[in-house]
């Protein structure tokens, strides 16, 4: 299987116009010269006919090309034929994540069926699914991380296909989205947020951070809690605030960036308080 980036010029993909709409994420298309092959990108078919050009879809849209097959072709025909299977197991973890995690969000439905299905057809093609806040998704969402892992046997047992850690991360981020009724962009860029946080403090502190360690889901975990109060105007009490600052000064001015960071991007304000906080827990955190 051979792939490449499509050639976008103007928003537009050159040269390239529907010969068959496959479903709503996969496209048969011809180039110019008559060469066909599949696109796929997440909506790329939606309301598409034969002889349509192709728009680029927007900035987040990220899309595969992958030059025709029988085996390709095969595998997306099949698919498309067992999408009836996939609304059922879609339903059932829905059900599931409602009863578990009290989900009262009318979208959830929609919006998990449509990231399975365009997750299963990148599989299926042997396309790659890259998560790189896995880490983070299952510290800070552990409910939603849960579900996500039974979501990812119930499609193992159903359809036969291993989604993988990121992809169970990514299915974690919609049924947090759908709890907290926060938009999916909103929700990716909190995590994105809190990975560049451990990126900081690892430059900063000239210490290489796990994210998998016990050490580093505490500190998460604790900086997830000082945000959230703030965002609610409560502000924790520390009575040794000065004591912290002075003793441990590069913690405290590590801590320091890392709220200008929280307020720059998040929108929330960290009080000193709440700063001198930060500074035990990052002390704490590269002293292992």
């Amino acid at each position: 299987m051979n792939g490449c980036e499509p050639d976008l010029f103007g928003g537009m993909l050159v040269g390239f116009s529907v010969v068959k709409v496959l479903n709503n994420n996969s496209v048969l298309v011809q180039d110019v010269k008559g060469a066909q092959m599949v696109l796929m990108s997440k909506g790329i078919g939606f309301g598409k006919k034969a002889g349509d050009a192709l728009e680029e879809g927007g900035e987040e849209q990220k899309v595969f090309y992958i030059f025709d097959s029988r085996r390709n072709m095969s595998k997306l025909s099949q698919f498309s034929w067992e999408q009836s299977r996939v609304e059922q197991v879609t339903r059932e973890i829905v059900d599931i994540a409602e009863r578990r995690l009290n989900i009262e969000n009318g979208n959830l439905y929609g919006a998990l069926l449509d990231h399975i299905t365009f997750a299963i057809e990148c599989l299926q093609m042997d396309l790659p699914i890259d998560n790189p806040f896995t880490s983070e998704i299952s510290i800070l969402y552990r409910e939603e991380y849960d579900v996500a892992q039974i979501a990812a046997g119930i499609i193992r047992e159903r359809l036969q296909v291993e989604i993988g850690e990121a992809e169970t991360g990514f299915i974690a981020l919609h049924l947090y989205s759908a709890r907290s009724n926060k938009h999916i962009a909103a929700a990716m860029k909190n995590t994105r947020v809190y990975s560049e946080i451990l990126t900081l403090i690892s430059n900063c502190m000239h210490r290489e951070l796990d994210s998998s360690s016990q050490e580093v889901k505490s500190f998460l975990l604790s900086l997830n809690g000082l945000i959230r109060n703030a965002s609610q105007g409560k502000e924790p009490s520390m009575q040794l605030k000065i004591h912290v600052k002075s003793e441990l000064k590069p913690c405290w001015n590590t801590a320091l960036r890392v709220a200008r960071l929280v307020e720059k991007d998040l929108g929330v304000s960290l009080g000193e308080d709440s700063v001198s906080f930060l500074a035990v827990d990052i002390h704490r955190m590269v002293q292992w």
